[in-house]
């Protein structure tokens, strides 16, 4: 099994394993990744302190490393804005020869980095996953941090319960609705295991549940929490939902299932689950048509399509812009378009986006992090359905993305 395919299964061990209620959550974090790489490889925790950076954890040859100091110099990388760097350093009690840099953060704010140091040269692969696993912890060692705030909000939602009859036929009907809502998510949720859904599925649902404000009023501060978590559960979300579906695609296991279906409500879903993201952006999302449009798709593909280009128009766009959703017919061919006035992508580039691993925002934006997975993905079930995929872009002047499926009108 190669290191991308044994990173998927690892997913599942940080986000199930490495809970913040444990003690030694940076401790399993590290043996949990450890144990993907071979004995010739360290790993390292770093933390942004007033005076600089300093050590949280490392472990090299199972031996975990509390204390250390750099002999070699990275403040030049630290200060630029750069996501991730390879160098050569010189070999000490947890680097080796070759290292790569991967600078933790969460919502544009760099807290840390952590280093994979090696013997040999780091391929290509193991890059990726590293990288990969590096943007899901993150987001784990947020919620470590917000632990006993999300503690006080569970609790006060288990005595509402429990103590008022009328509140707790309230969070029944909720719940009922969060199901009803839980189909909808299936345009990215279907293809993860119910291992792997449970958790963020859990975060998602009691987050969506505080913050509708069922249980009381939250402080300014908890609203803000409750948003992040909403906003960090759908990015890492994501990130999951590309890497297993690039594996389905290369191990031609992905099922295509085409029904009659109404275009614009499944449009209009999507746009109902993302819309934490552009309104924490300030982001105007326009779709207006008035035509419903019935054609042979397959109801969770053609929703992940629009996912895929929604979320990386929502993350290309800055606050306060435009992102507009067009439909037509032509025909029985169907078309749709997903303007964005975000920055832009130039035209050599193009292609190029479409490739596996490509990161756009290494290119394009150095305060965004991705898998580079999502367009050829999109690409790929575009295909599925007879259809092509095109762009219009120019830098600084926004990106429209032009879809056209063949003889799909019923």
């Amino acid at each position: 099994m190669d290191i991308l395919n044994r990173s998927l299964n690892l997913i599942d061990d940080i986000i199930n394993n490495t809970n913040a209620q444990n003690i030694d959550f940076y401790e399993n974090v590290l043996k949990i990744m450890s144990s993907l790489y071979e004995k010739n490889f360290s790993i390292g925790i770093f933390f942004y302190e007033n005076t600089g950076y300093s050590l949280k954890l490392a472990i090299n040859n199972n031996v975990f490393i509390k204390d250390y100091e750099f002999k070699n110099n990275i403040q030049e990388f630290l200060l630029n804005d750069k996501k991730n760097i390879e160098c050569k350093t010189n070999e000490d009690v947890l680097l080796y020869e070759n290292t790569l840099i991967v600078k933790l953060s969460i919502k544009n704010s760099i807290f840390g980095f952590m280093t994979l140091s090696s013997k040999n040269k780091i391929d290509n692969d193991t890059k990726t996953s590293f990288i990969t696993l590096c943007n899901i912890i993150s987001y784990k060692i947020k919620d470590y941090e917000l632990n006993e705030v999300f503690k006080i909000q569970l609790k006060a939602m288990q005595e509402a319960i429990f103590e008022k009859e009328a509140m707790y036929d309230v969070v029944k009907k909720q719940h009922k609705k969060l199901q009803e809502l839980d189909k909808t998510k299936n345009l990215f949720l279907a293809n993860i295991s119910h291992e792997l859904r449970t958790p963020l599925n859990a975060i998602i649902g009691f987050s969506q549940a505080l913050d509708s404000k069922i249980f009381g009023d939250l402080n300014q501060k908890q609203a803000e929490y409750i948003k992040d978590i909403q906003i960090s559960s759908l990015h890492l979300l994501g990130m999951i939902n590309e890497i297993l579906d690039i594996s389905k695609l290369e191990a031609n296991a992905m099922k295509f299932n085409p029904a009659k279906l109404n275009s614009t409500q499944a449009i209009q879903e999507v746009i109902n689950i993302l819309e934490p993201l552009y309104q924490n952006k300030k982001i105007k999302v326009i779709f207006k048509d008035n035509t419903n449009y019935e054609i042979n798709a397959d109801y969770q593909k053609f929703q992940q399509i629009l996912y895929n280009l929604l979320s990386n128009a929502i993350k290309f766009t800055g606050k306060n812009g435009k992102i507009e959703i067009i439909q037509e017919a032509k025909n029985k061919d169907y078309i749709l378009k997903i303007k964005d006035s975000g920055i832009g992508i130039e035209k050599k580039y193009h292609n190029k986006i479409f490739k596996k691993f490509v990161h756009i925002d290494n290119i394009y934006s150095k305060s965004q992090s991705s898998t580079g997975l999502g367009l050829p993905i999109t690409k790929e079930l575009v295909k599925l359905h007879n259809g092509k995929i095109t762009l219009e872009s120019e830098l600084n002047k926004g990106t429209t993305f032009i879809m056209e499926f063949k003889k799909i009108i019923l």
